[in-house]
């Protein structure tokens, strides 16, 4: 082999020595411009966040003590107590509000009675009943659908007084779906089962009392001792001491309650007494509305009337309230925690840090597609974090839903565009 050869030959090699490294330098570079196109697309200069409305409320959480005109019903009789009227039903004088038996299982038999007679009403009104045939079978559907809801949501809030008609509700709306497509519904045999139950239930049906109201008012079958804890006429001169007392326990139910066949609230007005921080209560005023939420319970918020705001002392004051709401979830409210709403503020949440001042006006810099545009803000509420902003009747130039909102950003002004 001639010394030319041998040259050629150890070129050849040197070159596919380096070969793989030119391939992993190839290699490395493709990935890099691959990395790059990929950060390219995913960086944005800003960070921005969606415009949304949201509604916020300036409140505070304290304990409340609720006082009614009330009357309690005396009777000398003593045993199981089986209301006839729901709590916080207006009767009249001389109505029939309750019984009593002398015996827990008496009254079950009553109750019981009461019920498969109503059943009995039930069905018996299903004989030859037939429904109007319709094509409509989503809206009876969404009947059903509700009527389990609402017995679900009965359920797991523990309103037990609401299962029976919750029950009834969800029967009724399965039944009428049953007659509308076609169904003949024959109740004969559960009559019979009712009616056999009913003549059983009805030999074992004990003697009772009944209790009547003895004046006009909204009945409540419970008493709790409270009922003399407080002067109705003299509610607006209690003090904050007084109050304090009410709420914290220092002033003790009657313990004897024996003689109580529930009670009769007589005027409409009732009140509900607060001690709250003196801050809190510097946004009051006498004559003005507060919002009240009975946490823990199933009762709908209120609207009720400020009456009186007490002196502070120790940084802490006392207010009365007053409402004329009363239903059967307001009627058994004595001692509890309540959540007082003073103002409800509703506009698009606006981070702080997007927040600019330009020229004197407040506003933001939003992102309409890669260029920069500043749009005004009227801020009727701000935290520490987020501030609720409205936009004014017949204004332009405002914040709306949806915007872009750029949060974070450098050297940004009006009409920039955005590599």
């Amino acid at each position: 082999m001639s010394d030319e050869k041998v040259v050629k030959l150890g070129g050849r090699k040197k070159k596919k020595k380096y070969l793989p490294f030119l391939y992993a330098a190839f290699a490395l570079i493709i990935v890099g411009i691959f990395m790059y196109q990929v950060y390219k697309i995913n960086y944005s200069p800003v960070k921005t966040e969606i415009a949304l409305e949201k509604t916020v409320s300036n409140s505070v959480s304290t304990s409340a003590f609720v006082v009614r005109d009330e009357t309690p019903i005396k009777a000398n009789v003593s045993g199981t107590l089986v209301p006839l009227v729901e709590d916080g039903k207006r009767v009249a004088n001389g109505d029939d509000v309750a019984v009593v038996f002398d015996s827990e299982n008496a009254a079950r038999n009553y109750n019981e009675l009461k019920k498969v007679k109503e059943d009995i009403a039930y069905y018996s009104s299903l004989q030859n009943k037939v429904g109007v045939q319709t094509n409509d079978v989503e809206t009876l559907d969404n009947r059903i659908y509700s009527a389990c809801d609402d017995l679900v949501s009965a359920i797991n809030t523990g309103e037990v007084d609401n299962y029976s008609e919750k029950e009834s509700t969800l029967r009724d709306a399965i039944t009428s779906r049953q007659l509308s497509t076609g169904t003949v519904i024959d109740p004969t045999q559960k009559l019979s089962e009712l009616n056999t139950r009913l003549n059983e239930l009805q030999k074992n049906e004990g003697g009772y009392t009944k209790i009547q109201a003895n004046n006009p008012g909204y009945y409540i079958s419970t008493v709790d001792g409270y009922e003399n804890a407080v002067s109705y006429t003299g509610v607006l001169n209690l003090t904050t001491d007084k109050i304090d007392a009410l709420i914290d326990g220092s002033t003790l139910p009657n313990a004897d309650n024996s003689s109580y066949m529930g009670k009769l609230v007589d005027a409409f007005n009732w009140y509900i007494l607060c001690v709250i921080d003196y801050k809190d209560a510097a946004s009051l005023k006498v004559g003005g509305k507060i919002t009240v939420e009975f946490t823990g319970t199933t009762a709908e918020p209120l609207s009720a009337d400020v009456v009186k705001i007490n002196d502070a002392a120790d940084g802490r004051t006392s207010i009365i309230l007053k409402c004329n709401l009363m239903n059967k979830k307001y009627a058994v409210l004595r001692k509890n925690p309540v959540k007082l709403i003073f103002n409800t503020y509703t506009g698009y949440q606006v981070n702080n840090k997007a927040v600019r001042e330009i020229n004197g006006q407040k506003g933001v810099y939003v992102l309409n597609g890669n260029i920069v545009k500043f749009k005004k803000i009227n801020i009727v509420y701000s935290d520490s974090e987020y501030s609720i902003c409205s936009v004014p009747d017949g204004e332009s130039g405002y914040l709306k839903q949806y915007d872009e909102i750029i949060v974070e950003g450098t050297d940004l002004y009006d009409g920039k565009i955005l590599d």
